[in-house]
């Protein structure tokens, strides 16, 4: 019998293996499918509730379950990947929604979700399995009335809580970082600060010991559980009132600084040190650990009496709403708000008295995003006293309010995210409070359907991008030729005949929010993109510098695209399809079978594709990710 025989026989028995295997995974699901779930949502396309003047509408059903619908924070991300942004929110409990195409299912028990409430929330793939994990401020409501009493009764461990997402709707949650963190925290992020390649945690202690905290990811030890070392920087810094934290690489050397605004005192800006500029050169800090100096006095960034209250620390949010690459910072505050321009990184100009961006409503945090998709960042800022207000940017420099205000209040937050993948940025407001009293609609928290593309959909067009950083490769001296996988700290170029729009992927801003790992941009009247260049969060080090390549277009737009580290596919080329015909069943199964026994080559896309879990090579791992993939989705 030749070779060739034999492996046909030995195919054939996998492959009924795997048949038996699809046959009880579709038992399984289809039960856990067809259970009775709760639905906060609607689950079909209800009539929205105009109130807008016509950008957005409300889009959510009367609801009796209304303290359901509580929120203080909230993240949308796609935890399963398949390409739909899920949502997980909380306050005085958690709830985790799963996407289907649109429609929000509540799944928390069934997929084991950690359910203790929560005032802060981000996501971001610590352990690099392809997954994000979350990382959450855990919060359950005490009859004290001593805060060291709260701590003690409510907390015997560490309030910080790592969801780790296992893939396939297997989620665990760890306690990894110290218990002697207080449980009066709201603001928290995810950073690479040092640009290993794996993510680090940050945390700002607003109560008692009042500091900042930067925990470096050194890996995984032996039993899988990661290996947190508190590298604190600045212990002199008083972090007393904070109530956010805002991430970015204000300065544009590759690298991510943290901004910490209070809600009463000095702001201030940790200025990351681990890339440093030197002349036109960009180069590594040997410091083996990242080096943060505060610098928010030296940038004009620090004075809290640039608000008349006296207060500036509720809302931080970053954006480049002028186009020149140079990130924008908006201050949300119980009293009026702030728009700095960015100088180039080496100074902040207060536009206040310019823009008419001011609000006296009381706003805790605030979001960036191409809400019309014509080319120019927008800002909503979410109020607790008055409705939201949307400030729509223009290329004159003008600033339009006309589609506020809008029917909610107690906004907490607010996150912009293309829930209904029809490429406009709808918004999810997490709230606190009923509409109206006890006698009015059971509303707290609302998704707002975003219904420009009535009118303006026959001229402006978007793009969608999803980055992924390989993790292959060996570091070099502490510094990684590679990102980290959700490629948080990723800053992104898109390259317009009349104009070039940035955007950067952050794991901490706003009011203990986040918005998605995915990337919008509104294009304009543009339907190609010249070029795309993403500035990495990695080091090249063949060269000591960050990682910068340019992906050459045309590129066409009104899409959504994948970019890896190295190479980008549209989303048409979906994981699964080996064999591409648009098509993910079990065909693709006996083709990647085929091609881990040497039966067939595989061109790039095809490698791909069968890479299931995205570890770089293809093996049984990615065939039973490839089973559960098609019998679930």
């Amino acid at each position: 019998m030749s070779f060739f025989s034999f492996k046909n026989i030995r195919l054939s028995f996998i492959a009924g293996l795997l048949f038996v295997a699809c046959l009880l995974a579709y038992e399984v699901y289809f039960l856990v499918t067809n259970s009775n779930r709760s639905e906060i949502f609607p689950g079909q396309d209800m009539p929205p509730q105009d109130n807008s003047s016509g950008l957005f509408s409300g889009y959510i059903g009367e609801n009796s379950n209304y303290l359901e619908m509580k929120a203080k924070s909230a993240i949308m991300v796609d935890f399963d990947r398949d390409n739909d942004l899920d949502l997980y929110y909380g306050f005085s409990k958690s709830y985790f929604f799963e996407n289907e195409n649109g429609f929000f299912t509540e799944m928390t028990d069934a997929y084991n979700m950690e359910d203790s409430g929560s005032t802060g929330l981000v996501a971001g793939d610590m352990d690099n399995n392809g997954f994000p994990d979350i990382l959450k401020w855990r919060f359950t409501p005490s009859t004290s009335t001593s805060l060291e009493d709260s701590y003690n009764t409510e907390f015997d461990n560490s309030p910080h809580l790592i969801i780790m997402n296992q893939g396939n709707h297997n989620y665990e949650t760890k306690e990894y970082l110290p218990s002697y963190l207080v449980p009066f925290i709201h603001s928290q992020g995810f950073i690479d600060a040092d640009l290993d390649g794996d993510l680090d945690i940050v945390i700002i202690e607003d109560k008692f010991f009042n500091q900042f905290h930067l925990f470096l990811n050194d890996g995984f030890n032996n039993q899988g559980e990661p290996i947190l070392r508190n590298a604190f920087i600045q212990s002199r810094l008083d972090t007393s009132s904070s109530r956010t934290l805002a991430i970015i690489d204000y300065d544009n050397d590759g690298d991510q600084d943290v901004y910490i605004p209070r809600k009463f005192g000095i702001n201030w800006m940790l200025e990351n040190q681990t890339l440093t500029q030197n002349g036109d050169e960009v180069i590594h800090n040997p410091n083996p650990n990242p080096f943060f100096i505060e610098v928010a006095l030296q940038k004009g960034i620090d004075d809290f009496e640039a608000s008349p209250t006296g207060s500036t620390g509720y809302g931080a949010a970053w954006g480049d709403f002028d186009n020149d690459d140079n990130f924008d910072l908006y201050l949300s505050n119980w009293g009026d708000n702030i728009l700095f321009k960015n100088n180039n990184g080496q100074t902040f100009s207060n536009l206040s008295n310019e823009v008419p961006l001011e609000s006296d409503s009381l706003s805790n945090g605030s979001a960036w995003g191409d809400f019309n998709n014509d080319g120019y960042i927008d800002i909503w800022a979410a109020n607790i006293k008055n409705e939201d207000d949307l400030f729509l940017n223009s290329a004159s420099g003008e600033w339009d309010d006309s589609y506020t205000p809008f029917f909610q209040s107690a906004t907490q937050d607010v996150i912009p995210a293309d829930y209904n993948n029809d490429g406009w940025l709808d918004v999810f407001a997490p709230g606190l409070q009923m509409i109206g009293g006890n006698n009015g609609p059971k509303y707290t928290s609302l998704l707002y359907k975003n219904i420009s593309t009535d009118s303006l959909g026959a001229v402006n067009h978007w793009l969608k991008l999803d980055l992924e950083g390989a993790i292959v490769g060996t570091p070099n001296n502490g510094w990684s030729p590679n990102s980290n996988r959700s490629a948080i700290g990723a800053r992104v170029i898109v390259h317009l005949p009349d104009k070039n729009i940035s955007r950067e992927i952050i794991a901490g801003k706003g009011h203990g929010s986040m918005d998605p790992l995915q990337l919008h941009f509104g294009l304009g009247s543009f339907n190609y993109i010249d070029s795309i260049t993403v500035k990495w969060p990695s080091v090249d080090i063949n060269y000591n510098q960050p990682k910068q390549i340019v992906y050459q277009g045309p590129i066409e737009a009104n899409n959504r695209y994948t970019i890896f580290e190295n190479i980008y596919y549209p989303i048409s080329r979906n994981k699964g399809d080996t064999n591409g015909d648009d098509i993910v069943n079990i065909l693709d199964v006996l083709s990647s079978i085929n091609y881990f026994f040497d039966s067939y080559l595989f061109d790039e896309e095809q490698l791909w594709s069968a890479d299931m879990n995205s570890d770089n090579m293809i093996d049984i791992t990615d065939i039973v990710f490839l089973v559960n993939f098609i019998f679930v989705h």
